[in-house]
């Protein structure tokens, strides 16, 4: 398998594939459901790979969006502006995707995702036709969201792995019955919310195991009820040279690393996350009152531990580190029923 850099542009792949028979699955799925006498409650999740690594899409997508038109990642020439955070640093020397870019690979790669995102569109649109031609529309509430976002090249970083809105944020559209057509919320959500709001959808009682997990309806949030609560990201994976957690207050966002300086942006002001607070004398008290909320909700050093000693039992069952170095990577999780090609 190709490495990132040269599995770039016009083709297809093997995550495409998956996706056309993932959604293929679904229509069938909703069209025998529609077939079934009765109204008893269903859910059905529908999970799609794209717009992930490679990025590789077919021509009726990636035509959409000519190589020459694609605007360059905010921040990639803003060298100045460039963070100048120990984390960031380490990823920027773990992960050195962007090394491989001259100036076609970089509006390739993100013509490409471009064109898958409109590919991931097309597969959405055809589940909602779908429930429309069954007639299960109307009674059939729909929520989307994904893991995670990415960085796509801003500030010169790709993949995930920071709490940058690019890689932080995702999206969470909820529509349907009872659900307000047009309302944006402007309150942090959080994929935990899943849950709780699938189980409301189908009338479950709630379970009492479950009384103490974090998440809410969001039918709650739809309708203006603001829980007391604090969102919660957290990242110990590919490219963390620490723990990395962060939380929401108000347009504050506060970024806590285990052992290495805090981060603190107001993204009202300051959407590109440009100017670190953190770092000035006025913000000190702020910051406190982050890191405070923080540990109310996990302490980041026993969290830190943890994956720590996880990774390191997943390494030694692997061989050890130098049998995994010695066996290579593969640049993007294989799909089901083909075989990883290490390089």
């Amino acid at each position: 398998m190709p490495h990132f850099q040269e599995a770039l542009g016009r083709g297809n792949s093997s995550y495409q594939d998956y996706d056309d028979k993932i959604t293929a699955a679904a229509v069938d799925w909703l069209k025998a459901r529609a077939s079934e006498p009765g109204g008893k409650p269903w859910v059905l999740f529908v999970s799609l790979v794209c717009p992930h690594f490679p990025l590789i899409a077919r021509p009726q997508w990636y035509d959409l969006y000519p190589e020459a038109e694609v605007p360059l990642p905010a921040l990639y020439d803003a060298v100045e502006r460039a963070p100048d955070h120990p984390y960031i640093a380490a990823l920027r020397e773990c992960q050195i995707y962007d090394q491989a870019f001259d100036a076609v690979k970089l509006r390739r790669a993100l013509a490409a995702y471009f064109g898958l995102v409109s590919f991931v569109d097309d597969n959405v649109g055809k589940l909602v036709d779908a429930l429309a031609a069954t007639g299960l529309a109307d009674r059939t509430r729909v929520l989307y969201s994904s893991d995670h976002g990415d960085n796509l090249g801003t500030r010169r970083l790709w993949g995930k792995s920071t709490m940058y809105e690019e890689a932080a944020g995702v999206p969470m559209i909820l529509a349907g019955p009872e659900v307000p057509e047009g309302f944006i919320c402007h309150e942090p959500a959080s994929l935990v919310d899943c849950f709780p709001t699938v189980v409301e959808c189908v009338g479950a009682p709630q379970h009492p195991d479950d009384r103490d997990l974090p998440g809410a309806s969001l039918f709650g949030l739809a309708h203006g009820t603001v829980p007391l609560r604090t969102i919660l990201s957290e990242y110990h994976a590919a490219g963390a040279a620490t723990g990395a957690f962060m939380i929401r207050k108000g347009s504050f966002k506060y970024v806590h690393y285990v052992g290495m300086r805090s981060q603190l942006f107001d993204l009202d002001a300051d959407p590109q996350e440009t100017r670190d607070l953190a770092r000035e004398p006025g913000y000190q008290g702020l910051v406190a009152d982050c890191e405070a909320a923080l540990r109310g909700v996990v302490d980041p050093e026993d969290a830190d531990t943890l994956a720590r000693a996880d990774q390191r039992a997943r390494i030694a069952a692997m061989g050890g580190r130098e049998a995994i170095i010695a066996r290579g990577s593969f640049g993007y999780s294989p799909t089901p029923g083909t075989k990883p090609i290490y390089n």
